[in-house]
């Protein structure tokens, strides 16, 4: 008897045979693939989402600072206007002309355990020129601070970490200070 005939169509089927070599082949070219967009990506997103200069960004994180510091100025009620508050960033007001506690700008490069250890910190800084001192520890804190300089506006701040930061390759913290605390 005669084998019938299936009414039903075959299907149109793809396949794709590979060795282990095709297989490791394949995997190595997606992954640079995906690593060559990833890295453009990267780039892409730092170009197009950051400013080119960080002296743009200090400008701005100044002007910013400036902004919100003499809003609170104006919100206090007992609190003066300060005439020297500039583009450059809040102008700290000097000691006796407003009822606020004078402060300053410094950096903070370093912490130690030991006093002696603060000490010779900042006589290596004042070899070097700098004006440096360090702080006592606080209340809940055991480490002495050591910090170079006194700044009035933020800006000037920023300005001396970008020269530490690019001269010694260090990584300082600007820290605002009370005119008076102990030292």
């Amino acid at each position: 008897m005669a084998k019938k005939r299936s009414s039903r169509k075959k299907k149109f089927t793809i396949r794709f045979e590979l060795g282990l070599g095709g297989l490791v082949g394949l995997f190595t070219i997606c992954f640079c693939i995906f690593l060559w967009m990833f890295l453009l990506g990267v780039w892409a997103g730092q170009t197009v989402l950051l400013p080119s200069g960080r002296d743009d960004t200090s400008k701005a994180i100044s002007r910013f600072s400036a902004k919100i510091w003499s809003q609170a100025r104006k919100a206090a009620p007992s609190a003066q206007p300060d005439p020297d508050a500039s583009a450059d960033g809040p102008r700290l007001a000097p000691q006796g002309e407003s009822d606020e506690e004078p402060s300053y700008f410094s950096l903070q490069v370093a912490a130690y355990a030991d006093e002696e250890n603060a000490r010779q910190e900042v006589l290596d800084w004042q070899a070097r020129g700098e004006e440096a001192f360090f702080r006592r520890p606080r209340e809940g804190s055991s480490l002495y601070r050591v910090f170079v300089g006194r700044y009035d506006t933020l800006a000037a701040a920023n300005d001396k970490v970008d020269e530490l930061e690019e001269a010694d390759s260090l990584q300082a913290f600007i820290t605002l200070l009370p005119v008076g605390d102990g030292q």
